[in-house]
């Protein structure tokens, strides 16, 4: 089976890739020049792959890369190049809390990606994981350099919840159950095991 992982540089399609088969799998992100919304680029790397893993995502708006940008356009383009290199399934990771009409555009934006897969009459799984945590994320970095610089984590305005923080590795376990068709639900919601409140996670 071979694969394309979109994002396939970034934290989670890295750590997808390190589990894959190398001759089977291609890596598809800007550091390997190719832009997500580049339908004709993204259908030349999708050329003879089974599966597309759309790994790809931004947490945060930087100049022309955009939550409508990567997202939205960018799920299109991943759907419409699919098409033309004749890939018959996508598995889109997304967030647990992407909804519409919640005011947050990066929540927004993951649902109306979501909607794209799911109407795009390519069979597919979405995947609605929680915070996705390990070496070299977004979360325990940030937190990290937080702690670091603000020492007196219980400042004010701090509201505490529980979170279900999702291991890589289980995540990575996920992901290839779902490439491989294993995950018989066109969308899910992934969660660790363990709840936490948050100033225990930190």
């Amino acid at each position: 089976m071979r694969v394309a992982i979109t994002g396939g540089t970034g934290f989670l399609g890295r750590h997808l890739a390190e589990h894959l088969d190398p001759a089977e799998t291609v890596l598809v992100s800007r550091r390997t020049g190719v832009t997500i919304d580049d339908v004709d680029a993204l259908a030349a790397a999708f050329t003879g792959c089974d599966v597309v893993a759309h790994c790809a995502g931004i947490n945060r708006e930087i100049g022309s890369q955009t939550f409508r940008r990567v997202h939205i356009e960018g799920t299109r383009a991943v759907i419409e190049a699919a098409r033309r290199a004749g890939v018959k399934r996508i598995v889109m990771v997304s967030f647990l809390r992407a909804r519409p009409g919640c005011g947050s555009a990066y929540h927004e934006s993951k649902w109306a990606a979501e909607e794209l897969v799911r109407n795009s009459g390519l069979e597919h799984t979405v995947l609605k994981f929680g915070m996705i945590y390990g070496q070299g994320d977004h979360l325990v970095n940030h937190v990290t350099r937080s702690v670091r610089t603000v020492p007196v984590f219980a400042t004010v305005g701090f509201r505490e919840k529980t979170i279900r923080p999702v291991p890589v590795g289980d995540a990575v376990d996920v992901l290839i159950a779902a490439v491989s068709g294993r995950v018989p639900d066109a969308t899910i919601a992934v969660v660790g095991a363990e709840e936490l409140t948050l100033s225990d996670a930190v």
